[in-house]
């Protein structure tokens, strides 16, 4: 299980690996559930300039292994989880909840009384069990290719 020692605010620095960690994973993973489109559309996501502002913009905590970045996650002032994303060959190994747990921690600090997150199929699950409710399915558009994601949320 991963200690809180393990987790360190984002930084700068932290960007371009986060990124290929965000592609990787979702290469690795997306094939469960999404075609490979989907996969590759949703992966094209770590170079384009949104990304790069959600990390910049977001409060962030990364996850370490070593000297291994192996997760991270955003939260922005409006209590919206934007990424939450664990490497590939670390995936149901706790760091997801210890990464999400920290988010919580931050916006009950900043007062907030409700997170909102859009989950992928794969990451649905983690969510509803640390408490989030279902409150709808949406689709959207990536490079053109059609998604869909589910809309939850977090009374804290």
């Amino acid at each position: 299980m991963l200690t809180p020692a393990m987790l360190r605010p984002m930084e700068p620095a932290d960007y371009a690996e986060l990124a290929t960690l965000f592609a990787g994973t979702i290469r690795h993973h997306g094939p469960e559930h999404y075609t490979p489109a989907q996969v590759e559309a949703w992966a094209a996501g770590a170079h384009h300039s949104h990304f790069v502002q959600e990390l910049a913009f977001s409060h962030g905590w990364v996850a370490w292994h070593g000297e291994q970045r192996v997760g991270f996650v955003t939260l922005d002032d409006s209590g919206h989880l934007g990424l939450l994303y664990v490497a590939a060959t670390k995936v149901r190994g706790g760091i997801g909840q210890a990464l999400l747990e920290r988010a919580m921690l931050q916006a009950r600090e900043l007062g907030m009384s409700r997170l909102e997150v859009e989950a992928s199929a794969f990451s649905l699950g983690l969510f509803l069990k640390l408490g989030f409710t279902l409150i709808g399915v949406e689709r959207v558009e990536r490079s053109g290719v059609a998604f869909e994601r589910h809309r939850l949320e977090r009374l804290l």
